[in-house]
């Protein structure tokens, strides 16, 4: 008996994958840029640098005032190396 050939059966396209739902799941808020750091004004500084009180004098120079005359007097007024021998 001879084998007879069939013909080719027609090839089926493979079937289509379904497409996945749209995300249901929301984007994050995009949040806007930070503002810019901003430097603190010293505006009390700014003001006392180009103006000076005239006539009055400031804490740093009354207290060395106060001060020096003392230490000086002091140093002056202390006992000699008389008492070194004593010991």
């Amino acid at each position: 008996m001879p084998v007879v050939n069939a013909p080719p059966s027609p090839a089926q396209p493979p079937a289509p994958t379904p497409t996945p739902p749209p995300s249901t799941v929301p984007k994050p808020p995009t949040r806007p840029n930070p503002p810019e750091a901003r430097r603190p004004l010293y505006r009390n500084a700014i003001k006392s640098i180009g103006k000076k009180k005239t006539g009055s004098v400031s804490l740093v120079e009354l207290t060395l005032l106060l001060t020096v005359p003392a230490v000086l007097a002091a140093a002056l007024l202390r006992p000699r190396s008389a008492t070194r021998r004593n010991r």
